[in-house]
């Protein structure tokens, strides 16, 4: 008699491979407090950050309670996960050999770079302000902390994203002229996301830096 084996867990797996990247990836946009916000709009997409403070707000979360910054998370994770969701709508199009749960599924996971590189930005913008002090906030300092850096890191990031949409194609058995249409979605997303506001701009950081200054000297 032919034994067949079950994993409880796997359908449970699966559910998380979708949720983990989806929440890792929108988290980032609802952490800002009171001092970081306007970094945070110059750096994300600032309807982005809007949307998760409206949400914020709709349930009263302030920023310094444990309950407030339990629900600051899942209000950024609410908007990650509908768009990681629009995302694989258009992946499932394009690959259409599979059921929309594994579509779902292939986005979400291959999407962790970006995710990644959300937290990456938000971890500078949060600590950015705590460990600078007067002596050490010169515009060349900050500039390269805020400016320089965050986008030398997202073309690595940006690199990675593209490398994980081929290679699990591959993986999964996806024909190679569907592959290179998933990358080319993946490109396009890129594109949106930073024509949408992603990263702070030269214009943006010429205003930027002299408040940026002027807060660290007042905290001092």
């Amino acid at each position: 008699m032919e034994t067949t084996h079950t994993t409880p867990l796997a359908k449970w797996a699966r559910f998380m491979e979708i949720i983990i990247p989806a929440y890792m990836f929108g988290k980032s946009w609802s952490i800002a407090d009171e001092k970081t916000v306007d970094l945070f709009r110059a750096e994300f997409p600032p309807f982005l950050i809007d949307l998760a403070e409206y949400l914020k707000g709709l349930a009263g979360a302030g920023h310094d309670s444990p309950l407030g910054r339990f629900y600051a998370s899942y209000a950024g994770a609410i908007i990650g996960i509908g768009i990681v969701v629009i995302l694989a709508m258009v992946m499932h199009l394009i690959m259409r050999d599979r059921k929309f749960i594994d579509s779902l599924r292939f986005t979400s996971v291959t999407l962790l770079p970006l995710a990644i590189l959300n937290g990456t930005l938000s971890h500078v913008m949060k600590t950015l302000l705590k460990n600078v002090s007067a002596a050490t906030a010169t515009e060349e300092a900050l500039t390269q902390a805020a400016y320089t850096t965050p986008m030398n890191q997202s073309m690595m990031f940006f690199l990675f994203y593209i490398t994980a949409l081929w290679f699990m194609g591959r993986r999964t058995g996806l024909p190679r002229k569907k592959r290179i249409a998933v990358v080319i979605v993946g490109v396009a997303f890129i594109g949106v996301y930073i024509g949408a506001g992603l990263l702070i701009t030269p214009s943006e950081w010429s205003v930027l830096l002299p408040k940026l200054m002027q807060s660290v000297s007042a905290a001092q």
